[in-house]
């Protein structure tokens, strides 16, 4: 993305010339910081985001495993 371009009013040029007033500082971090939010995405997956680890095995088993099972 560019840099975002600022358009002066003549008057407001011949200020900066004279070292009088400086406008104010905008980078794409300032605009994309102030744009709206995207919608998050529904849910997906036979849980939703949730992570069942009760019925998940495990990568490495542990001593109580073959207990629970």
């Amino acid at each position: 993305m560019a840099r975002p371009e600022q358009t002066f009013a003549w008057w407001q040029k011949l200020l900066i010339k004279a070292k009088i007033w400086q406008p104010p500082h905008l980078t794409m971090h300032h605009v994309v910081r102030d744009m709206e939010r995207p919608v998050p995405p529904p849910v997906t997956g036979a849980y939703g985001n949730e992570v069942v680890t009760a019925t998940r095995p495990r990568l490495v088993p542990q001593r109580g495993d073959e207990k629970q099972g």
